[in-house]
């Protein structure tokens, strides 16, 4: 495992929760004192996100990346569209960003450049790799990489019902119980907002549920929170007082899909997936 050390910025306003590679050495007055500028703030209202007139104008250049294979497997079972929205007055659900100085972000493109913007926003599909490990005596197949958004997915197709996927390279944000949302692309967020640049080209998701929106894992920020009156903004990545900031090593993302094979009685009938 490498000994290289990634920065993390990590909202401190809204409690803290138990993550093991925190730095023991952080300033312990920053949390409370974050805490309390917050609660200074006057309760939140959504402000206009989706932006009609820019959403129309490149309405072309953004329906050349809607039939993108890679995008609609992302978006299978979700309500969306493409358009231009504004980052300010996005939520976050996520607690930190983490910047590994061997994989450095692209700068932000300039403002009103949107050939460059729809670039920075629908890249290319990641690159998918990792390094195999396998350990025939307890049939189990490991995957092993850098890039912490590698996982597994099911797909329909018979012969390989398991795929790898890299993470989406889609800037998407999504609303749901009327605020809306980062979905995915916090670290191209941060340096847009960093450079001054507040709209970008999106998918826009309409969730029905939480899951949908997705922060259902316990390293995000609760849904309680999220709708309280002063929930955590994308731009507050930005603001050094309500920020810790420490190291950590870098990570190695496991995967491991062990097989096994059983036989037992059919006691009942079973109903199948068929794949055809």
């Amino acid at each position: 495992m490498s000994h290289k050390q990634v920065h993390v910025r990590e909202l401190a306003a809204w409690g803290l929760d138990d993550y093991e590679f925190r730095a023991g050495t952080f300033d312990r007055t920053k949390p409370s004192q974050a805490e309390h500028l917050v609660a200074q703030r006057t309760p939140f209202q959504q402000s206009t996100v989706v932006l009609a007139q820019e959403s129309a104008q490149l309405m072309d250049a953004l329906l050349e990346h809607a039939t993108r294979p890679d995008l609609l497997d992302e978006m299978t079972g979700l309500t969306w569209s493409l358009g231009v929205v504004d980052l300010r007055s996005l939520l976050a659900f996520q607690r930190r960003l983490s910047f590994n100085p061997e994989f450095p972000h692209p700068p932000a493109p300039a403002a009103k450049n949107w050939t460059a913007l729809l670039d920075f926003s629908f890249g290319p599909a990641k690159p998918v790799l990792f390094d195999r490990l396998q350990d025939t005596a307890a049939h189990t197949l490991v995957l092993q990489s850098t890039n912490p958004n590698l996982h597994l997915r099911t797909t329909i197709d018979a012969a390989f019902p398991l795929s790898v996927h890299a993470g989406g390279p889609f800037f998407e944000v999504a609303s749901y119980r009327d605020r809306w949302f980062l979905r995915d692309g916090y670290h191209r967020a941060y340096t847009l907002l960093q450079a001054g640049v507040f709209e970008v080209p999106a998918v826009i998701v309409r969730a029905n549920t939480i899951e949908e929106l997705g922060p259902t894992k316990p390293w995000f920020f609760s849904e309680e929170l999220l709708f309280s009156e002063t929930p955590p903004l994308v731009l507050d990545f930005l603001n050094d007082e309500l920020v810790l900031e420490y190291n950590r090593p870098a990570l190695i993302k496991t995967l491991r899909i062990t097989m096994e094979e059983t036989l037992s009685p059919q006691h009942q009938e079973i109903n199948h997936e068929h794949c055809n």
